[in-house]
């Protein structure tokens, strides 16, 4: 056990996707898979399970694939990265796994990819606050961004994947709110990550510039449907979900500390 597996999800992207790809501590991976969803792949990737839809089938759909496989092969830790993150320091995934253990929070994402949680001067990290836990730090972002994620194989399943009827819209948003609805993370415009995050992981270009989605004809409607399937699971559409107050997240915090956190688990 304590097996880590890395699903890597790409679209019509191969120069972003190599680089990804070669950032790669494959000394450190138990399993990789790549999702390649609805384009080719001229390269050699030798090291990569890969998984091609010939038509385009969205986010949500080819990242429970990857996960559906890495639960499979008895990965314990399952990481999800997108192919406009790349890593920059091998020690990226015992960070993650270990920021987890001493917090008890199994559910992890990089909170700086794309302006959402940067200030808008000089684009440095913006997070709403910061756990000091000794060894590990958590920050808590306000918006919740999914390019590289962390989930414990208990989270996934106890929660379950992600609902598929959100296409390239709100998966993720969805999907991490019912982790926080079940307790496991301290709330909506909370959402956890290694507080210097920034020094294990970049992005190859901002996601507000370069995606593979934005472009797309049907990307507003995806988004106001996708919104719509949110009000009717919730009550609430993403971005008017009510906050949290800061004395309610401490009571959280302090929960989920005292009934999920481990010792360290990847030396």
């Amino acid at each position: 056990m304590n097996r880590i597996g890395l699903g890597i999800i790409t679209c019509n992207r191969e120069d972003f996707y190599k680089e990804c790809y070669d950032s790669v501590p494959l000394d450190i991976v138990d399993e990789l898979i790549t999702v390649n969803d609805g384009s080719e792949l001229t390269g050699d990737y030798p090291h990569s399970k890969i998984i091609t839809h010939k038509k385009n089938k969205g986010v949500g759909i080819s990242k429970n694939e990857a996960m559906k496989y890495l639960l499979d092969k008895d990965c314990e830790h399952i990481f999800l990265i997108e192919d406009d993150i790349i890593i920059k320091d091998k020690n990226v995934f015992k960070k993650y796994i270990n920021t987890a253990a001493q917090s008890g929070m199994w559910h992890l994402m990089f909170g700086y990819h794309g302006p959402a949680n940067k200030n808008r001067d000089d684009k440095s990290p913006n997070p709403r606050t910061t756990i000091d836990y000794g060894k590990h730090k958590v920050a808590l972002n306000a918006h919740c961004v999914g390019a590289f994620c962390y989930y414990h194989k208990g989270v996934l399943n106890n929660i379950g994947l992600m609902d598929e009827k959100f296409l390239n819209a709100w998966e993720h948003v969805e999907h991490s709110y019912q982790i926080a609805k079940a307790g496991l993370l301290p709330g909506y415009w909370w959402w956890p990550d290694v507080a210097n995050s920034y020094d294990y992981l970049d992005e190859q270009a901002c996601s507000e510039e370069n995606s593979a989605i934005r472009p797309r004809e049907d990307w507003q409607n995806n988004i106001q449907t996708g919104a719509e399937h949110f009000i009717s699971k919730h009550g609430y559409s993403p971005i008017d979900v009510p906050d949290t107050s800061p004395d309610d997240i401490k009571t959280r915090i302090q929960f989920i500390k005292d009934n999920y956190s481990r010792d360290e688990i990847r030396s």
